[in-house]
């Protein structure tokens, strides 16, 4: 079985009057995510991301979070012995 580990890489907010989300990410996890996180399909180099709205605003106003989603395997369960 697998389950989704995500990678927080940054935040944002709606522009006011447009359907956009505007998102902050930080130099260095740019720069990390270029070294580390490429997806390659079909022999070209992709950055995947997923922006998800928050339950509610941050302190700095910030409702949307940003983050990378991997599959990774779920770690294994120890059986009870009888």
């Amino acid at each position: 079985m697998s389950q989704f580990e995500k990678t927080y890489i940054g935040k944002g907010s709606k522009v006011k009057g447009l359907d956009i989300i505007r998102v902050s990410i930080a130099r260095e996890t740019l720069e990390g995510i270029l070294k580390s996180q490429l997806v390659d399909f079909e022999g070209n180099e992709y950055f995947v991301f997923e922006v998800a709205a928050l339950k509610e605003a941050d302190t700095y106003g910030k409702t949307h979070t940003a983050y990378i989603s991997k599959k990774v395997p779920a770690p294994k369960k120890k059986m009870a012995r009888k």
